[in-house]
């Protein structure tokens, strides 16, 4: 199995745990959502460890290869998951952007209540993009320094047989 499949099987049980943390209580949701970072880095371990252990390769740069077609289409399958969530979920950005306004009202020093409307309205309409963005930025940049970290370790233990 090479690993963009296993990108794709770690990135479709991101979105099953992605799917039980959207019906779950808040409280316990919070928690769980390191589950979901830990599945992600496990995915990428197990991408780049099968193969060092298939093939023998302990090349660096071979290694970080693999573990990146994981974490990239992990991120993909992550990144059309959470468009169609909020595409499917508006009164939830709606919760998000009232709770959030409330919470501004309250400590508004320098601000309108004027002022918070319009920048409720603009949450609402870059919501999306800025949430998907944020989640391909921080989804590459812990892939990244996993697969960095597994492919250095693999790397320094193939260099000292």
């Amino acid at each position: 199995m090479n690993a963009t499949i296993k990108g794709l099987i770690t990135g479709v049980l991101m979105v099953v745990l992605g799917l039980i943390l959207s019906v779950m209580d808040d409280n316990k949701a919070t928690v769980l959502q390191y589950a979901g970072t830990f599945i992600y880095g496990l995915g990428i371990v197990w991408s780049v460890m099968s193969f060092a252990s298939a093939t023998g390769i302990s090349q660096f740069g071979i290694l970080f290869q693999q573990g990146f077609r994981c974490f990239v289409m992990a991120t993909l399958v992550l990144a059309i998951y959470t468009f169609v969530y909020w595409k499917t979920n508006p009164e939830k950005i709606d919760q998000i952007i009232e709770a959030s306004k409330v919470e501004r009202l309250q400590t508004a020093q320098h601000r309108t209540p004027q002022e918070i409307e319009i920048e409720a309205q603009q949450t609402r309409k870059y919501f999306i993009p800025i949430s998907i963005s944020g989640q391909i930025f921080s989804n590459l940049l812990v892939g990244a320094v996993v697969t960095m970290v597994v492919s250095g370790v693999l790397y320094l233990r193939g260099s000292t047989k």
